[in-house]
């Protein structure tokens, strides 16, 4: 049946770990898309989530097994997609960092957040 792996990679000591940098729900999107996408019925079907936290960069790698089912066409399909991109860049500007693609029948999506550079920019800007 469906396997499904959480993993945090987090270094607590870090100068940024206690800093309120992320903004709130920044990783759901990615997670939930994941879910979207994976036949979770399939017993090769997987979803593996991993955060991680380190040299003041906030990573989350999102990987699932691509069901083999067509999922519905919508006439909005990827607006969810477009959001997150938009209020990445919104928030974070260049400090960020985003990739999605498929390997074979796996489909990944990577975001990493450098947090030292864009508090740095927060404190230039005077915010």
């Amino acid at each position: 049946m469906f396997e499904l792996k959480v993993k945090s990679k987090i270094n607590e000591t870090e100068p940024l770990y206690n800093q309120e940098l992320l903004a709130p729900l920044i990783s759901v999107d990615l997670i939930e898309n994941a879910f979207k996408h994976a036949d979770i019925h399939s017993p090769e079907a997987f979803i593996a989530i991993t955060f991680g936290f380190s040299e003041n960069t906030f990573s989350l790698n999102v990987s699932n097994k691509i069901s083999g089912k067509s999922t519905l066409k919508k006439t909005h399909s990827g607006i969810g997609t477009q959001t997150l991109e938009q209020r990445l860049k919104i928030i974070y500007k260049d400090s960020f960092k985003l990739e999605r693609f498929s390997e074979g029948e796996v489909y990944h999506a990577q975001l990493k957040i450098n947090l030292h550079e864009y508090k740095a920019k927060m404190l230039a800007a005077g915010r």
